[in-house]
């Protein structure tokens, strides 16, 4: 009997009475597994693992496995068990039940029981499906910033799961059997979702979405299948959503054990079931959850708030009139440019938007707005003009004759209590931050100047803070704090066409800062007679730190590879202490003469001679000298009063001492495999003592020069040419 006469299809198989056999070997439904990415907010991967349990032709029932992975964090598990039927080979009824469990992008965990059923045929799709969380919330991990009631505050946030249900009707539009038996399918459908919080929104909103399949592929297997789609929805919590998707399936076994392929009918009792991708879940505002905004690190109060942007008209104006605590200058709008300067007030905070903020009470932290960059058109003024009790962050400042400025039609302004920090400056035809003097209370912190065509920062009198500054390839120094009452702490400067930090006299703090690559010397200062401690200067043009007389304390700097002198001193009449100098072009250490203490000091690899000076009148005590050019020490005198005593110089290309009198004391020091002679000097003059010291393995004498005064104990070996003891 010809099959086709009967509406049989041709390589089937069919039972005595017409109807599709269920053939021992040949299951209709295999098991498979798919991997199916989803171009999405956030984006995903979706698994899935289809497993028939029980299976006839007409009834089956399987487990749905699924996981799926959020780019950005997040992930989440569904475990499914469904049964349908098939009736008369024209419908499928189908029900089925799923297990969700959901790890947020927030680190909350959610638990949820899903259930739907479903009727399909070869051209239709009916479908609807219910969602029940486990009762609870968890704490969002980002609350976030708004404004109520005019003020700035930190909204915390709980995160939720909703329950709710979705429906859905389908409908096959064209099938394509020329390629792949391919199908396009379209939907349409609606969900709703809620949540038992008084503050939260529900969701709810329409969805449409097609799909493209493709059966048997033949470059896989029989039973493969790639479903091509796309989804939009839209509801009034998360706007309008588009998704994109591409997945391929591939069955479990071998070919040869599938001897034909499925029926349309068939195929639709392996489709995928279809529900809500995910736990629906949303972060929605905790009920009396609203703390008062301080700032993220200098904790302020942000208060009442003025929001401009690139939209408002004549924004100098409102910064000027505005009568709230703090103005906010967002970046929505775009870059702003100003012909002319924003003034700010007497105690105004002016910020940029892209704040960080915290909670008061809680410390929990958001942010607001988006950052703005401003742009000075005009190079004869200041882009940011500070005043008195005023707070200047955040900003991006490109131009102008200053990024942020005293410098008023009169003349320099001097400030009491500002706060200048988060900025950054560029292309300023001057100074890229000009003040005049900075009182105790004032602040200047964690800004940048970079490529100014002044100094990077210019102060006439610094009595405040300036910490975690950096300055940059500016045509001037990078820091010139004319003079320095305050603390300058963690600041860096770097390849600026000056010095990297100057000041005429420092009686103040200089700790812990940074100089590398400058045109000029690291740090220069006329006279210092604060502290200089643990400050770093590395590979500058001349000197790596320079002096005209230190009163003061330097302790613990060092100098490296710079072009010239590593410390320059023209007198010392404070303490220099544990600072090291090496590998820099000429001398370690270069001073006129000491009259304090020189103690603790290291000159390592330095071109020519570790320590330089005239005279010592004071304490030159425990430094060393090692591999340096030429001399470890070289010195006029040892002058009355002056005690020279525990410094070692060893492997130095030349002498290890070399000086020409000593009219003090020189005691107990050591020269040590050097190139020429370990002590060379003219005379240990009368009333001079010269004792203890010690010469070894020198390349010519260990000790060479006359004794008109006391000399006792000193020793030495290995010396090539002699002179092992003086006298």
């Amino acid at each position: 009997m010809n099959a086709a006469l009967h509406g049989q299809i041709p390589g089937t198989v069919y039972d005595e009475e017409g109807k599709l056999a269920f053939v021992a070997n040949d299951p209709a439904y295999r098991a498979y597994a798919s991997l199916t990415g989803r171009a999405d907010d956030p984006n995903r991967v979706h698994t899935d693992l289809f497993a028939p349990i029980v299976s006839t032709h007409d009834d089956l029932v399987f487990a749905d496995v699924r996981g799926q992975f959020l780019y950005g964090g997040g992930a989440e598990g569904n475990l499914g068990l469904a049964y349908r039927h098939m009736f008369g080979n024209s419908h499928i009824l189908g029900v089925y039940g799923f297990y969700d469990v959901k790890r947020s992008a927030n680190d909350n965990t959610f638990h949820q029981a899903a259930f739907g059923i479903e009727l399909l045929s070869d051209v239709f799709d009916l479908r609807w499906n219910g969602y029940i969380p486990e009762g609870g919330s968890a704490q969002a991990a980002d609350a976030t910033a708004i404004i109520s009631g005019g003020n700035l505050v930190v909204q915390n946030n709980t995160e939720r799961a909703y329950y709710g249900t979705d429906a859905e009707v389908g409908m096959l539009l064209w099938r394509l059997p020329q390629w792949c038996d391919s199908e396009v399918r379209a939907f349409a459908g609606a969900y709703h979702f809620d949540t038992n919080s008084p503050s939260a929104e529900s969701i709810a909103g329409p969805r449409i979405r097609a799909e493209l399949r493709s059966f048997d592929l033949p470059f896989l297997a029989i039973d493969s299948r790639m479903t091509v789609g796309f989804q939009y929805q839209y509801d009034n919590v998360r706007d309008s959503q588009t998704a994109a998707t591409i997945g391929i399936r591939m069955p479990f076994g071998f070919d040869r054990s599938r001897r034909r392929k499925m029926t349309h009918l068939e195929r639709r009792m392996t489709d995928v079931i279809v529900r809500d991708v995910d736990v629906v879940a949303a972060a929605t505002p905790t009920p009396n959850g609203q703390e008062t905004a301080v700032h993220a690190i200098y904790e302020f109060e942000i208060g009442s708030v003025t929001v401009l942007d690139a939209r408002t008209d004549d924004l100098q104006n409102e910064v000027a009139i505005a009568t709230t605590d703090t103005v906010i200058i967002d970046g929505r709008g775009g870059n702003i440019e100003l012909d002319h300067p924003i003034e700010v007030q007497n105690g105004q905070q002016l910020i940029s938007g892209g704040v960080r903020v915290k909670g008061q009470d809680t410390g929990i932290e958001a942010t607001f707005g988006v950052p703005v960059k401003l742009i000075g058109t005009d190079d004869s003024q200041a882009v940011i003009l500070t005043a008195d009790n005023s707070i200047i962050s955040g900003f991006e400042i490109y131009g102008g004759k200053h990024g942020i400025s005293s410098d008023l039609p009169g003349g320099l302004d001097d400030l009491i209590d500002v706060l200048i920090f988060s900025n950054t400056v560029t292309g300023a035809d001057d100074s890229g931050f000009r003040f005049g003097t900075l009182d105790p209370s004032s602040v200047i912190a964690h800004n940048r100047s970079i490529g100014n065509g002044g100094h990077g920062f210019d102060v006439e009198l610094n009595q405040g803070e300036f910490y975690q500054n950096n300055s940059l390839a500016n045509e001037g120094n990078g820091f010139d704090l004319f003079d320095n009452e305050g603390e300058v702490t963690l600041n860096r400067s770097l390849r600026n066409e000056g010095y990297g930090f100057f000041a005429d006299d420092n009686s103040g703090k200089f700790n812990l800062n940074e100089a590398y690559e400058n045109e000029q010397s690291g740090f220069d200062f006329l006279d210092n007679n604060g502290e200089i401690n643990w400050n770093l200067s590395a590979d500058n043009g001349l000197q790596g730190f320079t002096f005209a007389a230190n009163n003061g304390i330097v302790k613990g700097n060092a100098a490296f590879d710079n072009g010239s002198l590593g410390f320059d001193f023209s007198d010392n009449y404070g303490t220099i202490q544990e600072n090291l100098a090496f590998d820099n072009g000429s001398v370690g250490f270069d001073f006129a003469d000491n009259y304090g203490d020189f103690i603790d000091n290291d000159a390592s690899g330095n071109g020519l001679v570790g320590f330089n000076f005239e005279d010592n009148y004071g304490n030159v005590l425990r430094n060393t000298a090692n591999l340096n050019g030429d001399e470890g020490f070289f010195f006029v005198d040892n002058s009355v009063g002056g005690l020279f005593s525990d410094n070692v110089a060893s492997v130095n290309g030349d002498a290890g001492f070399l000086f020409s009198y000593n009219l003090g004391s020189f005691l107990d020091n050591e020269a040590d495999a050097n190139g020429l002679t370990g002590f060379r000097f003219a005379e240990n003059s009368a009333g001079g003592t010269f004792s203890d010291n010690d010469a070894n393995n020198n390349g010519d004498l260990g000790y060479q020069g006359v004794n008109s005064g006391t000399a006792t104990g000193n020793t030495g070996s290995g010396n090539v040419s002699g002179g092992n003891t003086f006298p």
